[in-house]
């Protein structure tokens, strides 16, 4: 609830700003979890390779036409040593989205944890801006060549596995400018904040729970002893009434 001693500017900046936001980090959420089923393919690729290569089957079908995308004419046990491969290469790109919103991904600082939610909003704003957006759109921009000659080429493997190489490495900027438009999600989710702190998102207060629950576990210890001693408080001033 937006507090009503905020200035209606600010009020509306938020507002707007949050309704920017939260479809392009729903896209983002949405497209983590399909992709996080990609890790159960990946499990079924690897038992079907070892299983095969125990049994010494080299070929498991053969249709000869029309080909289809990435296994052309047959699926051998290359294709699908190498669609493992490209199924994790896959998880990796489209789950950095998710990782990104649900503030899972490995962070290296010193003191981002220790600033208040408003400062953490702007260090997430600068960060993306500065330095995670472009690097998204430059690399997706420049692997662009990278994918065209690939298809132009007709590039498929060397040994007898998948064939389509581009439509395995359009994943690349595929998944780059979704994890740009995550970040921009992002920003304007942390502009809202700046706008209205009532609109924090729960990602930027962990470090606030985390105290919360640190000082309530700590009152509960002090109150744990208290009660611990009392009773022998009790018998020992009996003890003196008795005497």
């Amino acid at each position: 609830m937006t507090d009503p001693r905020l200035a209606p500017w600010r009020a509306q900046g938020g507002a707007v700003c949050d309704a920017l936001g939260r479809p392009l980090v729903g896209l983002g959420l949405w497209v983590g979890r399909l992709t996080s089923w990609l890790g159960l393919a990946i499990i079924l690729a690897v038992l079907t390779t070892v299983t095969l290569n125990a049994l010494g089957i080299n070929e498991i079908a053969n249709w000869g036409s029309p080909d289809v995308l990435l296994f052309g004419t047959a699926i051998t046990i290359n294709s699908v040593t190498e669609l493992q491969w490209h199924l994790f290469g896959l998880l990796t790109l489209f789950g950095g989205t998710y990782a990104l919103h649900s503030d899972t991904h490995v962070r290296v600082d010193l003191f981002y944890q220790r600033l208040s939610p408003r400062g953490r909003a702007v260090v997430d704003i600068l960060g993306h801006i500065v330095m995670l957006i472009p690097f998204c759109l430059l690399i997706a921009w420049l692997s662009k060549h990278f994918v065209t000659m690939s298809y132009m080429s007709g590039e498929k493997s060397n040994y007898g596995g998948l064939v389509d190489r581009y439509l395995i490495k359009a994943m690349l900027p595929t998944g780059l400018v979704f994890l740009a438009l995550g970040a921009l999600g992002q920003i304007f989710e942390n502009l809202a904040c700046l706008f209205d702190p009532a609109r924090t998102p729960e990602r930027l207060k962990d470090h606030e729970i985390a105290s919360l629950a640190g000082l309530a576990d700590q009152q509960n210890a002090a109150q744990a002893t208290t009660d611990a001693t009392a009773p022998q408080n009790h018998a020992d001033g009996s003890h003196d009434n008795a005497r």
